[in-house]
């Protein structure tokens, strides 16, 4: 059973006005308040040489380790960031290039239709035939006004 009477205080941390100097003299609770007060002022190294109390130290001591596990937690989650921004980086690096390869291969398939034809056409009007390297080296506009004018003498060689 509880003897005694508890006793309780109310503090008001905003009042509270001890200075580091002070400290050495004063009893525990003033310790604890300075503590409260002033402990993010510090490295842990120096506080535990300023309040070397055991109670103050291992609460010191806790957060130190509760800070070093959040920091530890901070750059992990920032590497994993990296890791996943890096990931979607070349995700759409590789999607980019799929696209790309598809639009390319989409041309090529055109160019090497339009040669086939150009020659073919070139064939049917006993013109001389292309060679398909010749073809190769122009532009794609170039194939189509050939077709084109190809296309054309054929049509005017055919009786309406």
């Amino acid at each position: 059973m509880l003897q005694g009477t508890l006793e309780i205080h109310t503090l008001e941390l905003g009042r509270y006005t001890l200075r580091e100097v002070d400290l050495a003299a004063d009893d525990m609770l003033d310790c604890w308040l300075y503590w409260l007060l002033h402990a993010h002022e510090y490295e842990p190294a120096a506080l535990l040489e300023l309040l070397p109390q055991q109670a103050i130290r291992q609460a010191t001591e806790t957060l130190a380790r509760i800070s070093q596990i959040s920091e530890d937690k901070a750059m992990y989650d920032a590497r994993e960031k990296a890791i996943r921004d890096r990931k979607w980086e070349l995700s759409a690096a590789f999607r980019e290039g799929e696209r790309e390869g598809k639009r390319e291969g989409e041309r090529e398939g055109e160019v090497k239709g339009k040669i086939e034809l150009i020659r073919t056409l070139q064939g049917i009007l006993q013109a001389s035939v292309s060679e398909e390297q010749e073809l190769r080296v122009m532009t794609l506009e170039q194939l189509e006004s050939l077709t084109s004018s190809l296309q054309e003498d054929l049509r005017n060689r055919i009786p309406s």
